[in-house]
């Protein structure tokens, strides 16, 4: 109850009432984790390890919240990262997520909707991975705010213990994972090499009870070839196929016995599909690498949904959800929209080598590989590039490798659906390995070199055409540059990916300006224009003009090359070329001279109509004047015209002279001037029978000669 008191002084009657008591809400905060031992490797292994937090606030105290921010922050111990944009590990394009919550890369989470007394909020998941230094530690999340005045800090014990199985078998519902990281079938797998097929199944039967009998037959056959189990085990992935040495590939694993994972492009999947099922069939396992490897952080939204849901579609069924990223190129962006499909990313931690470079040899590749190889890790190689004409040095280096990595105490593994290295087995399907029989898909080669027949190239619907002016560059003049886009296609329109003109102002040049209806340009050494327009085929752009200073020193010939690129820069690629003649100024001298001209020429004589006594009348007569001036500047004028005389007898009233242009302020040839003569002749003026006539002088001059 609110009380009220009533005080009087002076006739004023002032009310008051009692301070409310306090709101006192009280926010609470568990926190709890998935699984319940945490799992890292040990080195020199380099498997990924991710676990799961899960923090709940609550409201414990008598009164709601009051509507102010309520936030949750969860500082991570050493060790612990966020882990984003997994799916299969339930990770999403933030680590922290709940429902209703605001988070943050930092691990913050924020809302504002009030709390009942005795309510919980909806729990904070947070994801995160383990290095390989984590060790067993407390989490200490805070929540503050809602009207609560204390910041409550909450408390988690979390086990952390190294795998004693890494690199095992994947768990699944009938192959459970131990807290030690060891799964059935690695128990299995760790009393092996089996001599038959009925030894291998009393093992499973012995440890898997209820499940043997689904594990036996979800488990390729053990009997025979390569012992598979180890610690150390590495995993074979190979990008861009499948191409033409496919197959080779494939033969060399069946000989040795070792499985593979295959990322694999949509495009050459395409060509050739009959390689698909024999690959799964063999025990190996094909994952993505976009539809045609272009750099996904440079496509348009819809390119990159292109790239990933039309590869994710025609490489089903059997496709591992797991995405490699052409180049290694990828953002957060990326990684959400690859997410989105469901795919999670290479968590291998993958060591490579310059196969894709033709120069490269088989031994260069083994010992470049040899070099990095760490338990846990996926090697990273090239089934035929896209790009370049490389693939044969790859395949002999494969069956060294093989070799020299199980002298080295590894065995081969495939990757799992988080992207990890785990334990695979070559099955062997005894099928014949298909042959490439269409043509294996290419883009614009960035090495020198042809591709192994047979192949084509990738429709490619953009080309970039320079041309100058003025026909010759004068040194240390100037001039134009212009680009010209088209597609040069009958079918294939482009994109509504950037399509980006870049040239490389050569030697001799200088950039001065660059604009294109539509083009957003950069101008400086290079000249880059971008939009984003689909081209459909046989049309052009607007063109690009590139203004530029001809350096004094020019080559003689400066040769340009323009390139145009789309879907992603790589591609569509066109070099364009044009080759400017430059031309050096040397003065020459000729003399003439113009002597000093001043002429005035007259036309004929003018004569007025019959003059009419008695009648009052303005009578008028033109002739013509033609001047010629070397002078800078001419005056003509006229003499005093006085009266008309007719011997003895003068008309009363004077004549007049007009001028239609009296001066020129330059030289001038042949200019035309009308000279207008005007007679007045009174109504009382007498006239006398005859001829009146005057001489009048015109006099052309100048003071500026």
């Amino acid at each position: 109850m609110i009380g009220r008191s009533v005080l009087a002084a002076a006739g004023v009657l002032l009310l008051t009432g009692a301070a409310p008591a306090a709101a006192a809400p009280e926010l609470t905060l568990s926190a709890a984790h998935a699984p319940a031992t945490f799992l890292r490797a040990a080195a020199p292994n380099t498997t990924p390890y991710s676990g799961r937090l899960t923090l709940t606030v609550r409201n414990a105290g008598a009164d709601p919240t009051d509507g102010s921010v309520v936030t949750v922050t969860q500082p991570l111990p050493t060790g612990f990262s966020g882990l984003v944009n997994n799916p299969t590990l339930g990770a999403g394009p933030l680590a922290a997520s709940g429902a209703g919550w605001t988070c943050t890369a930092a691990l913050a989470c924020t809302r504002t909707d009030v709390l009942g007394p005795g309510a919980s909020y909806p729990p904070i998941t947070i994801t995160v991975n383990l290095a390989n230094s984590a060790v067993s530690a407390v989490t200490a999340p805070t929540v503050v705010g809602g009207g609560d005045l204390s910041a409550f800090t909450g408390a988690d014990s979390i086990p952390v213990a190294a795998d004693a199985c890494p690199n095992g078998w994947p768990a699944s519902s009938i192959n459970p994972m131990g807290a030690d990281g060891c799964s059935v079938l690695d128990a299995v797998w760790d009393a092996g090499p089996f001599a038959s097929q009925a030894a291998f199944e009393a093992k499973v039967r012995e440890l898997a009870g209820a499940n043997a009998d689904a594990l036996i037959a979800a488990t390729a056959n053990p009997v025979g070839g390569p012992d598979n189990a180890c610690a150390s085990r590495i995993a074979f992935t190979f990008d861009d196929g499948p191409s033409f040495y496919r197959p080779q590939t494939l033969a060399v694993f069946r000989a040795k016995q070792a499985p593979a994972t295959f990322f694999n492009l949509a495009a050459r999947h395409l060509a050739n599909p009959a390689l698909h099922a024999f690959t799964l069939a063999e025990g190996h396992k094909i994952a993505l690498h976009s539809y045609e490897h272009p750099r996904l952080t440079n496509l348009s939204p819809n390119g990159l949904r292109f790239q990933l849901e039309g590869a994710a579609a025609l490489m089903q069924p059997g496709l591992l959800p797991v995405l490699r990223a052409p180049f290694g190129g990828t953002n957060a962006f990326v990684n959400e929209t690859a997410a989105s499909f469901g795919f999670a990313g290479d968590g291998s931690g993958s060591v490579g080598t310059l196969d894709y470079d033709p120069v490269r040899t088989a031994v260069q590749i083994r010992d470049a590989i040899l070099a990095g190889l760490r338990p846990g890790r996926g090697i990273v190689l090239h089934d035929g590039p896209i790009d370049t004409p490389a693939g044969q040095a790859t395949v002999d280096a494969v069956a060294m490798l093989i070799d020299e990595a199980r002298a080295r105490g590894y065995c081969f593994g495939v990757l799992d659906e988080s992207g990890r290295v785990v334990a695979g087995r070559y099955t062997g399907s005894g099928q014949p390995i298909p042959a490439i029989t269409n043509a294996v898909p290419y883009i614009p080669l960035a090495y020198p070199g042809t591709p192994p027949s047979p192949w084509a190239l990738v429709p490619q619907p953009l080309r970039v055409d320079a041309a100058h002016s003025p026909a010759v560059f004068v040194r240390g003049g100037s001039g134009t540059i212009t680009l010209t886009v088209s597609n040069p296609t009958a079918g294939t329109p482009s994109d509504d990916n950037p399509t980006v003109v870049t040239h490389a102002i050569p030697a001799g040049l200088t950039a001065t300006s660059a604009s294109g209806d539509g083009w957003t340009c950069t101008s400086g050494a290079t000249v880059s224009c971008t939009r984003m327009t689909v081209l459909a085929p046989g049309a052009s752009l607007p063109p690009i003009t590139i203004g530029v200073s001809v350096a004094v020193d020019a080559p003689f010939v400066i040769a340009t090359t323009p390139r145009v690129t789309g879907r992603g820069g790589n591609v569509w690629v066109h070099n364009g070329a044009d080759r400017i003649s430059t031309a050096t100024p040397v003065p020459g001298t000729v003399a003439g001279t113009v002597p000093a001209t001043l002429s005035l020429t007259l036309g004929a004589p003018a004569t007025f109509s019959p003059f009419v006594p008695g009648v009052a009348a303005e009578y008028a007569a033109t002739t013509s004047a033609t001047v010629t001036s070397t002078a800078g500047e001419a005056t003509l004028s006229v003499g005093d015209p006085g009266h008309l005389v007719n011997g003895a007898f003068t008309l009363p009233q004077p004549l007049r002279v007009e001028l239609s242009k009296a001066a020129w302020a330059a030289p001038v040839s042949n200019d035309g001037v009308t000279v207008t003569f005007r007679q007045a002749i009174g109504a009382n003026d007498a006239l006398r029978t005859g001829t009146y006539t005057r001489t009048v002088t015109f006099t052309l001059s100048t003071s500026a000669p």
